[in-house]
């Protein structure tokens, strides 16, 4: 009996240990700007930058109004298969004189998962559009959902990007407006801010923000 229960003991320490290591690893993929597994740049040496995720969409032409008005320049992460399907957009982008970055092809849930060959060709398939489309060079590419790993540094190391992560992250595509502009209250010089060029809220949030 006691050694039935010394088994059960071990095996319940050991299944701990695992969880413990997994929640630990799922940290560090998860908050690139510990830099434990890449670089990554989550500050800028002066102003203040906004950055938009997930686009090119029906929604940055009005982002880009507003970023016009008041003399503000950003850099979009955009997605290759979104550049496809608005490559007017991507262009007006440029148009404007903001940076674009590489935000993979297809902003894969399993992006993380993928093999090292196909996470390279989805950067570089992503960088081919995007020059396609009148961009001259892609420097920083920004993972989906911010996760890195040992695989995605490996493939960064051959394509030559450097990492762009976030110090402010708005949480436009989770919370209201009203909170979104609270956080965005507290950004400072040096700040990158994350926000999503995909989302119709952003539009509100954006001008309220810059007004």
């Amino acid at each position: 009996m006691f050694i039935r229960y010394n088994v059960i003991m071990l095996n319940f320490f050991i299944l701990f240990l695992l969880f413990c290591a997994f929640a630990v690893l799922f940290y560090l993929c998860f908050n690139l700007c510990l830099q434990f597994f890449h670089p990554a740049i989550c500050h800028t040496d002066g102003d203040v930058l906004y950055s938009f995720d997930d686009g090119p969409s029906i929604y940055t032409p009005q982002i880009l109004e507003i970023l016009k008005q008041h003399n503000q320049k950003a850099i979009f992460f955009c997605i290759g298969k979104n550049i496809a399907t608005h490559p007017e957009i991507f262009a007006e982008i440029l148009a404007h004189g903001h940076q674009v970055g590489n935000h993979s092809f297809s902003h894969s849930n399993f992006f993380g998962f993928k093999s090292l060959k196909d996470i390279i060709k989805e950067i570089q398939d992503t960088d081919d559009i995007m020059k396609k489309h009148g961009a001259v060079e892609v420097r920083y590419f920004r993972p989906p959902f911010g996760v890195i790993n040992p695989t995605i540094s490996k493939a960064l190391k051959r394509t030559g990007h450097s990492v762009m992560g976030w110090s402010v992250r708005s949480f436009d595509t989770v919370f209201s407006e009203k909170i979104v502009l609270k956080r965005l209250k507290n950004i400072k010089k040096q700040d990158i801010v994350l926000l999503h060029d995909s989302k119709f809220e952003t539009i509100s949030t954006i001008r309220s923000h810059l007004k």
